[in-house]
């Protein structure tokens, strides 16, 4: 009697553990969809304390530049003529305002505008001013960091609707070793490095930037600080070609709006997946440095904007999370076209990704919305997964990135199409789709698939329509609930074959064509009814007709291949 008590509750025990499994495993489910806002911390501390300075009380001063001047004194200064050979150097523990106005100031020996000291410092470009600054290329600084035509030890911002060109022929063009704020304005930067570097945080609500730079075009650099390290963006127009980072944040970038022109390393076509990638421009030897469009140590929020991103590397690259809320990309990428090494959640907006390695990579991607269309030279979705070179051979600006089974790639609504030529979706965990509208033209090459993933694939909304080779063929998990097709011909088709799905009244269930050459489709639609009868048209013309009868119909031949997950790696 009492083993049998004993077994009575050791079965009780593992009923309740199964329970509790299977209640945690759908919730899990449940919650696969999150949003940018849900998951991604973009708390950052930007300093106003410029703007609610109140200026009328200080005294005015004009002041008409012939040589260098020194600045001892808090106040407004409104400046203007030419300095050939010095600088203003403004050194006082109070507010200062410098006024351009057809300032030209060049200095062969250091920068043409020096903060060494100031609690806050304003320079303001005049409506209709033109203003000119430059630095020599021979002088030397204490410190690596200490070189820039504007050069400021505090807090700096610039503002006004006048127009300032800055050329550095040293390291950097405009820097501040605190925080960089920029209110409006017009800019043209020419640097021998950086061009814009804030070491605490570069923060830019409006204006017009044209930016060559030899390193990165904005910048910032405290590493040891986690509220520090940002860039922010709330609008403006900036035109970028760098040869290193376009964009390079050692903590998190966080873009409401703006215009976007960005090429980085040459371009796509200098691909970083080269082995002789990192020799550009002027440069005669392998650089260490990446090549990046938009790059964080962190996280990436991009909120709106218009984005033209040509780049030798990643073109939006973030060392954990990245999330994308809305705007317009048009992305030719050398490496992957957006990767973040934890997450990547796209709520919306309209990516086309016409060139790249892989398109979308990261351990975790979560689609929500939007309209996306990947070109991908090797896997056109990549969970951890598949040969990825981007983060293989310890190569100059590499994706911190390791193969793993635990990827999820989740679809809850939006239109993707991904044209691959390896995999088309690759999860080395999990895929899951509740909704949209997703088609894949994947590998004409056995050795990938349209579809894989080492788990679990299973639809539960939405429809999937994947086309490709036979060779590598993978079906859907028999957890999904929207019924569903594994088709393989008996043939190839090519550019221009009709594949359609028509019901007994003649009725277009789905149709598929492709630019290349696929055997084998898998679909899954709403469309599909349990006991109908369908036919396949190839061309308009019967290929085959079939009744529904399982949540998974196969049809043809599938050589053994895996409609089961794992069987490949």
């Amino acid at each position: 009697m009492k083993n049998k008590k004993n077994l009575k509750y050791f079965l009780i025990v593992i009923i309740v553990l199964c329970l509790a499994w299977g209640i945690y495993f759908f919730l899990d489910k449940d919650n696969l969809s999150n949003t940018t806002t849900d998951s991604i911390d973009m708390n950052l501390n930007t300093d106003d304390g410029d703007e609610k300075i109140d200026w009328s009380n200080y005294a005015n001063t004009d002041y008409t530049l012939t040589k260098s001047l020194n600045i001892t004194e808090e106040g407004i200064y409104n400046l203007t003529g030419t300095i050939e050979d010095g600088l203003i150097t403004v050194n006082t523990s109070g507010n200062v305002k410098l006024i351009l106005n057809n300032v030209n100031i060049t200095n062969s020996n250091g920068p043409a505008i020096l903060i060494e000291n100031a609690s806050d410092v304003v320079i303001e470009l005049k409506k209709g001013s033109k203003n000119y600054l430059e630095d020599g290329s021979n002088y030397k600084t204490d410190e690596d960091d200490d070189a820039g035509v504007i050069l400021s030890h505090d807090d700096l911002t610039l503002q006004g609707t006048g127009f300032l060109e800055v050329v550095s022929n040293t390291l950097d063009a405009i820097v501040s070793k605190d925080d960089l704020k920029f209110i409006s304005g017009t800019y043209m930067i020419t640097a021998q490095d950086d061009g814009i570097r804030g070491k605490d945080s570069v923060y830019i609500i409006d204006g017009n930037y044209t930016i060559k730079a030899t390193g990165d075009g904005i910048k910032t650099t405290n590493d040891t600080d986690t509220e520090k390290g940002f860039i922010k963006i709330e609008n403006g127009t900036f035109s970028i070609n760098a040869e290193n980072d376009g964009m390079d944040a050692v903590n998190k970038i966080l873009i409401q709006d703006g215009n976007f022109d960005i090429t980085t390393g040459g371009g796509s076509s200098n691909s970083s997946t080269s082995n002789n990638w990192g020799i550009w421009g002027n440069t005669t030897s392998v650089s260490n440095d990446s090549a990046k469009g938009i790059k964080a140590g962190n996280n990436i929020v991009i909120e709106s904007g218009d984005f033209n991103l040509n780049s030798s590397d990643d073109a939006i690259h973030s060392n954990n999370y990245i999330g994308i809320k809305s705007g317009d990309f048009t992305i030719l990428s050398g490496d992957d076209g957006i990767h973040a090494d934890e997450e990547l959640i796209v709520d919306g907006g309209n990516i086309s990704i016409t060139k790249s390695y892989e398109g979308l990579e990261a351990l975790k991607v979560t689609i929500n919305n939007g309209n996306i269309d990947v070109v991908a030279s090797d896997d056109g979705i990549n969970v951890a997964g598949g040969n990825d070179s981007s983060s293989l051979g310890n190569r100059p600006g590499q994706n911190n990135f390791s193969e793993s089974t635990g990827g999820v790639l989740t679809i809850c609504g939006g239109s993707i199409k991904v044209d691959a030529t390896g995999d088309g979706l690759d999860a080395n965990g999990s895929i899951y789709i509740t909704g949209g509208y997703t088609v894949v033209y994947g590998p004409t090459n056995n050795g990938n698939g349209a579809l894989d993933y080492d788990q679990t694939f299973e639809v539960t909304g939405g429809t999937l329509i994947a086309g490709g080779a036979s060779g590598m063929l993978q079906g859907l998990s028999n957890s999904s609930t929207i019924y569903n097709l594994t088709i393989t011909f008996n043939s190839n088709y090519n550019n221009g074959d009709i594949v359609k799905i028509v019901d007994s009244n003649n009725q277009e269930i789905v149709s598929y064509s492709s630019s290349k050459s696929f055997s084998s489709l898998v679909i899954a639609s709403p469309n599909l009814k349990k006991g109908e009868t369908y036919t396949i048209l190839v061309n308009d013309t019967k290929y085959s007709s079939f009744t529904i009868s399982n949540i998974t119909t196969t049809i043809g031949n599938t050589g053994g291949m895996m409609s089961m997950p794992g069987g490949r790696r």
